[in-house]
């Protein structure tokens, strides 16, 4: 086997060290190994299942939970990136796992295609964003995984096996919110669509003129959000408009200039800015509201059209620690309602507003969305900033109404409290025994959620 490396020293384990955005959850693996091709991975799959050592699959460590950390063997797919097919007959893209989603937006763009719908952050690699319930907004559309047609994975076994709704079709279903806990995920097909167009509209607007009719809203256009600072009277929404692409070849005299600007000003201010703002904020609690007034004031209202990938993604660099529940949308109002009684009542300050999206039901087992319309509440804080006190109030809140939480997110849910909250989490655990009886995709962190 190729590319395997032990930390021997000091020097070398600094290198391998693995964190989470937030900087929450650190280790340093003693073994890291980067596959160059198939054999290579199922080789070392098999090797590991013959001796009995765990390992675990990294991607782009966006997530702000342990779902992915290593303790002592680490694999990377960083090796294993790129296109394999594109079918423009079917409607599919096939693209190798380690493919960060950025990538795969570059490539379909060649082929004047696009994924349907997506996240704001397109750093994660597309196994990452599938394995973890990834969401973009928009009631008519399911969550990222819901795009996928096929896939292939290394079983425990070191087999490979190719999986759909006709070829294994619980292990399919099962994968694509698989959590890491059934096997590696080595390549991925989903249904892609001719590439378009969206309008943006952002304005700031009254809380008490959007939270009430905010469903409505959301079953009214494509894709609808907002965000909101925890004590302020007014939200942020964002509203995409779906478009067809413009005649071949024309781009407004202005167009240019504008793409450039707002590009420019997006990255300026929702990261050089927003992370002095962060600092100032964790160094001077007591100006915590009027930065969030300003920045609010420096956002303005705006509305701009172009390409759908680059409207969806928004670049961040400001790392921050996460937490985000998913509710059947019928509670939104109730959860919102107790949400801002208690920060009220706390008079909690953060330096990151609220973010409300939503997705339609889908019947994946692990999905987040499993059943049921659904709303996201993500809360998000600094990652100098202390958020214990802040993230298990909401959570509390959020357990009260049946929230699920984002597996790649902060919370502190065990297997026994999640049993209740997914009807087929029994038959997605009876799998991932069957499939993977030695646990040598387990770690800590998929213990206490899949085992207790």
């Amino acid at each position: 086997m190729t590319h395997l490396k032990k930390s021997e020293d000091t020097a070398e384990a600094s290198q391998h060290a693995w964190k989470t955005w937030g900087n929450r959850h650190i280790s340093t693996p003693s073994l890291v190994f980067k596959p160059r091709t198939l054999s290579d991975l199922q080789k070392f799959v098999a090797y590991c299942a013959s001796t009995d050592q765990r390992f675990k699959v990294v991607g782009a460590s966006k997530s702000s939970s342990a779902i992915a950390q290593p303790t002592e063997t680490m694999m990377s797919l960083e090796y294993l990136t790129g296109v394999v097919d594109v079918d423009t007959d079917q409607s599919t893209a096939t693209f190798l796992a380690g493919t960060t989603v950025r990538d795969a937006n570059r490539i379909l763009l060649s082929y004047n295609l696009a994924f349907e719908n997506l996240g704001r952050l397109d750093q994660q690699t597309l196994a990452g964003a599938v394995s973890t319930g990834t969401h973009g907004t928009g009631l008519g559309f399911g969550g990222f995984s819901t795009q996928v047609t096929s896939l292939k994975l290394i079983t425990a076994t070191g087999d490979l096996l190719e999986c759909s709704e006709t070829s294994h079709p619980e292990i399919f279903r099962a994968s694509l919110v698989g959590l890491g806990a059934l096997g590696v995920l080595v390549s991925l097909t989903f249904r892609v669509v001719p590439l378009f167009r969206l309008h943006a509209s952002e304005r700031g607007r009254r809380y008490s003129d959007i939270v009430p009719v905010f469903e409505d809203r959301s079953r009214g256009a494509d894709h609808y959000e907002f965000s909101w600072f925890p004590g302020s009277k007014e939200v942020r929404t964002r509203r995409l408009t779906r478009l067809p692409l413009l005649t071949e070849g024309y781009m407004a005299p202005h167009a240019r200039l504008s793409q450039a600007r707002r590009h420019g000003g997006d990255y300026v201010l929702n990261n050089g800015v927003f992370e002095i703002m962060n600092i100032v904020g964790a160094t001077l609690p007591p100006s915590q509201g009027m930065l969030n007034k300003v920045s609010n004031w420096g956002k303005g209202n705006r509305r701009y059209a172009d390409l759908a990938p680059s409207v969806f993604g928004q670049n961040r660099t400001v790392h921050q620690n996460n937490m985000e529940y998913a509710f059947d949308i019928a509670e939104f109002q109730a959860v919102m309602k107790d949400v801002r009684a208690h920060l009220s009542e706390e008079k909690i300050q953060t330096g990151f507003p609220l973010v409300v999206r939503t997705s339609a039901a889908d019947d994946i087992p692990l999905s987040p969305a499993f059943g049921r319309e659904t709303v996201y509440i993500s809360a998000r804080e600094y990652w100098r900033r202390p958020f214990e006190e802040y993230f298990e109030g909401l959570e509390k809140i959020f357990m009260q109404h049946g929230g699920r939480p984002h597996w790649g997110q902060i919370h502190t849910q065990d297997a026994a409290q999640l049993r209740k909250l997914y009807p087929e989490f029994e038959t997605f655990t009876a799998l991932r025994q069957e499939m993977d009886p030695q646990g040598i995709f387990l770690n800590p962190y998929l213990e206490k959620v899949l085992i207790g």
